[in-house]
């Protein structure tokens, strides 16, 4: 719709009736007909317009209702698989909630610095019991074969209590969340010989938590390993 064209027509109609005089604007009032007069004579194709755009906007928004019944299965289907998956996250919060009840209930009042305390511990106390398989060997209470099977594994045990000591000390050292948990054992690391092996003078090597290079093993000296079978 053009908006001078309105301009126009208003202007056009309002100059028509400028020169009346009161008696005469009363009976334009009063009278229907003459109004309908100034307004035929009026241009009024903006009133087309309005008529198209009142067609286009119906026509519109049939062919918008008519698409949307179109997607009516695929909005039902997607609104129900949204509500079923809404129950399934339901669920795994609560099964997640009832673990972490479980570990909470488990581990007491141990906070992760107790935890690793308690691991550098262990790891200390496994390098000590392999001490003791070397020593035996060393004095010929044990044999060879013995000897490497318990020493062996008890070494391959610590290492991984060390590797996993490392690793959550880490976590505690980098994530601010975990910093922020009460400590109920502030226990100073425990230090650890992870390269240590019997009968071998070790060269320095840097810190990791698991052997190096290659490693000989100890021999007890003056050892007859025949005078168990004769």
């Amino acid at each position: 719709m053009s908006l001078a064209v309105f301009q126009a027509d208003c202007k056009r109609a309002l100059g028509s009736l400028t020169h009346l005089s009161n008696d005469e604007l009363d009976e334009y009032i009063n009278n229907e007909e003459k109004i309908e007069t100034i307004l035929q004579g009026l241009d009024q194709s903006y009133v087309k317009d309005i008529e198209n755009e009142k067609e286009t906007l119906l026509a519109t928004n049939s062919s918008l209702s008519e698409f949307n019944l179109t997607r009516e299965p695929t909005l039902i289907e997607g609104r129900e698989r949204v509500e079923e998956l809404s129950v399934r996250g339901e669920e795994l919060y609560k099964n997640v909630e009832e673990k972490m009840k479980e570990i909470r209930e488990k581990s007491g009042d141990m906070s992760l610095e107790t935890a690793l305390a308690l691991l550098q511990t262990a790891a200390s106390e496994i390098e000590e019991e392999s001490d003791k398989v070397a020593t035996q060997f060393l004095c010929n209470e044990i044999e060879l074969d013995e000897f490497l099977e318990e020493f062996l594994k008890k070494r391959i045990i610590m290492h991984t209590r060390l590797i996993k000591a490392e690793k959550m000390t880490k976590i505690l050292s980098t994530d601010p969340v975990l910093n922020n948990v009460p400590s109920y054992v502030n226990a100073p690391p425990v230090s650890i010989n992870s390269n240590y092996f019997p009968g071998i003078t070790p060269n320095p090597v840097p810190n990791v938590p698991y052997p190096i290079g290659g490693i000989s093993m100890p021999m007890p000296g003056n050892v007859n390993y025949f005078q168990n079978h004769y």
